[in-house]
């Protein structure tokens, strides 16, 4: 999954008018392939007062993630450029196997995302930086966890129990429709309308079953070079309505920053959700990294909190990670870590783990 910065954005009325005068395309959208493919081997010591017992969970183990992505796209005569992104996952162990497919618009008015993609405000947020599997919104670190919902009750991606990178609903990419502007002077504003949190179906919902309608993400960074020091801030705010008997309308906010000079980089993020069910709670992390040549390090700390599990109480989540990385040639990159979590619920089941794991990093 990408994270990152749109150059540019759109307004859906100046596109219109725009396409329909454009002139006639002389070919195609032809797809190229992209993505990654990472390999991940460890050996994780475990203990747990919960599932089948802690030695259950100790040794050597491979944990893989990757994706191939079918991109195109074209410019018309007029200057607008329209593309596609198909994502497509490369691990069957989820329901969900194309990871994002949208549309995309773009031209001097900005850019506009149309589709099953991830809101403006995540887009665009930063966190603290981390050169090895990351203990912010990573699915291959919690994998070394010993970990039952019954007691954790809320998810670790895209959720505060183990992300500062947050999402109204469970999976970050219900269709919907997002605008950024163009960056000026440094700065860059997106919004994103989710009309409801279905993903990859077309169709209709009951208002009174769904988790939110009418869903809306606000986000803004800046990203400049201020007296030497690389400067990126990023904050955001996310509502929607909540259709159900019970049930409050859903919020989230979140901060970030990252501040960079002559290979060192600190910086650090803060998330916190209020009426989102088994997904309210908070998180940050913290983290500093120094690159040099092909050579990267980090240390990172993150601190997570559910506030509505679904047990009784509270589940807090701690992750601590000191990683490094190599690049040995274009796309192709070498990483190390050593870590330690700790997953405890108020009810007293827990979950902790020394891990050290290795891995390779392949971009296409």
């Amino acid at each position: 999954m990408k994270r990152g910065l749109l150059n540019s954005t759109a307004m859906v009325a100046v596109a219109a008018a725009s396409v329909a005068v454009a002139a006639p395309a002389q070919a195609q959208v032809k797809l190229g392939l992209g993505g990654y493919m990472q390999q991940f081997f460890g050996y994780a010591n475990s203990s747990t007062n919960v599932g089948s017992g802690s030695d259950a969970f100790n040794g050597f183990d491979v944990k893989s993630n990757s994706e191939v992505h079918f991109l195109g796209e074209t410019t018309l005569d007029n200057g607008l450029t329209f593309g596609v992104d198909i994502e497509l996952e490369g691990n069957t162990n989820t329901a969900d196997q194309i990871d994002e497919s949208f549309l995309y618009v773009e031209g001097a008015f900005g850019r506009f995302n149309i589709g099953s993609e991830n809101s403006a405000g995540y887009l665009m947020s930063y966190a603290a930086p981390d050169v090895g599997l990351g203990v912010n919104s990573t699915s291959i670190l919690t994998g070394f966890l010993p970990q039952d919902g019954g007691f954790a009750g809320a998810n670790f991606f895209d959720a505060p129990l183990g992300s500062t990178y947050l999402e109204l609903d469970g999976s970050g990419k219900s269709e919907k429709i997002t605008y950024f502007t163009p960056r000026y002077r440094g700065f860059q504003l997106g919004a994103s309308y989710l009309p409801d949190p279905n993903e990859d179906s077309n169709a209709q919902v009951d208002e009174a079953t769904v988790s939110y309608r009418n869903g809306f993400s606000l986000g803004g960074n800046f990203v400049d070079t201020l007296a030497g020091v690389d400067v990126a801030v990023s904050g955001r705010y996310d509502w929607a309505d909540d259709q159900s008997a019970a049930g409050s309308d859903p919020s989230l906010y979140a901060v970030g920053v990252n501040l960079g000079y002559a290979g060192f980089t600190v910086g650090g993020s803060y998330a916190h959700t209020d009426d989102n069910g088994a997904d309210t709670g908070r998180s940050f992390d913290l983290g500093a990294s120094y690159a040099t040549g092909p050579w990267g390090v980090s240390f990172t700390y993150f601190n997570g909190k559910a506030e509505a599990s679904a047990a009784p109480g509270d589940s807090t989540y701690k992750a601590y990670e000191g990683a490094a990385s190599y690049a040995l040639g274009p796309g192709v990159t070498a990483v190390g870590s050593v870590s330690y979590q700790d997953l405890d619920a108020d009810t007293g089941s827990n979950a902790r783990t020394w891990a050290v794991v290795g891995g390779l990093k392949l971009e296409f």
